[in-house]
């Protein structure tokens, strides 16, 4: 079992936001990018959910909780939520 539990869950943080703030995610398909989003904020959430079980480094772990909820919160507005009269981004 990997250890350094937060550590993990920064790190996909840190690729998403590489992802974002670099715009390579609108240059991708609306699909893969939506799948991508989902597997790190979900991955994270995990990671953070179980270093919070395990009592490592509380804090920290529950910051890397709040932002894997933004990163869920922002994939559902983002590419499944429908706007002004367009469909979702994942159904374009």
């Amino acid at each position: 079992m990997v250890r350094n539990l937060p550590q993990l869950g920064i790190g996909l943080q840190v690729v998403f936001f590489i992802l974002f703030f670099g715009t390579l995610l609108p240059k991708m398909n609306n699909m893969v990018a939506a799948f991508i989003c989902l597997i790190i904020g979900l991955s994270s959430l995990t990671a953070g959910i179980c270093s919070v079980k395990k009592q490592e480094n509380s804090i920290l772990s529950i910051a890397v909780i709040i932002i894997a909820l933004l990163i869920l919160g922002f994939t559902i507005f983002a590419y499944f939520m429908g706007e002004a009269g367009y469909p979702p981004l994942i159904m374009q």
